[in-house]
């Protein structure tokens, strides 16, 4: 199979990368850093392509090239993004967070949706517990003047859109396979963890990237025995979601809103 992980360039997405060659799959390594990128993409024999999700743009470029490239998409595991600790906005006035973690990844799974029909394809967002912590707001997503959308309540609101889009996407697209999951709290560079003097007592308490990337690697891999839409928290299905995630009318919200939000980019 042909398997496409966004931000494989470290962290879970690298590992996720390393497990599935050794199962034998081809692997197509998106990350943002060229060099990076290219590192990882050799250690699996993969094609490496890169792209910066501070641009819709380069996004929209990714997907062209990943469709002109590939006939066939098996996999598309949209696992970038992160928390951003300082509120800023993107090269296209966007809340960064919320680019890194939803929109740019709405935008490639939308420009690659002819292929991924094609393929029959089965699309994976990395979620996370944090979904409990923060709001989406359908009406206004990139929270316009809330000066405190910073930090954990900004990844909270992203990682819950991420599963409400995996939710819409088994509706919307149902010859597609579509699921989120949560990774567990893993030791990678996406918090700025390596800065902190507790550094070392908290990656003996958390997960390695290779035990965060296991859901991913499975969700790949095999044909799961549960509903499309569904997100995977260790061996529980759809446990840990808050209510809004679960609101299929708030979920056709979140859509508009981020369809408009892409249009208004150009």
């Amino acid at each position: 199979m042909l398997i496409v992980i966004t931000g494989a360039s470290s962290g879970i997405g690298r590992a996720a990368a390393h497990m599935l060659h050794a199962l034998g799959h081809d692997i197509v390594v998106v990350g943002r850093d060229p060099q990076r990128t290219a590192s990882v993409a050799r250690e699996v024999d993969g094609d490496p392509f890169v792209a910066d999700f501070d641009r819709i743009a380069d996004v929209r470029e990714l997907a062209a090239k990943l469709a002109a490239a590939y006939p066939r998409i098996d996999v598309l595991a949209n696992n970038a993004g992160g928390i951003i600790s300082s509120r800023g906005m993107s090269a296209d006035g966007v809340e960064r967070t919320w680019q890194h973690n939803v929109l740019a990844p709405f935008v490639l799974t939308n420009a690659l949706l002819p292929t991924l029909r094609e393929s029959g394809s089965t699309l994976i967002f990395t979620g996370s517990a944090a979904n409990k912590w923060g709001t989406v707001d359908p009406a206004n997503p990139n929270r316009d003047g809330k000066a405190w959308l910073r930090g954990t309540p900004a990844y909270g609101a992203a990682k819950r859109a991420d599963i409400m889009l995996a939710r819409q996407y088994a509706k919307r697209e149902p010859e597609l396979r579509s699921y989120s999951f949560h990774p567990g709290a893993v030791a990678t560079g996406f918090a700025n963890l390596d800065k902190s003097p507790l550094a070392p007592l908290v990656r003996a308490a958390i997960n390695t990237p290779e035990q965060g990337a296991r859901l991913l690697v499975m969700l790949a891999s095999t044909r799961v025995d549960a509903p499309n839409g569904s997100y995977f928290a260790g061996n529980h299905v759809d446990r840990g979601l808050a209510a809004q995630a679960r609101d299929e009318a708030a979920g056709d919200r979140r859509w508009a809103a981020l369809e408009g939000q892409a249009a208004a980019i150009g």
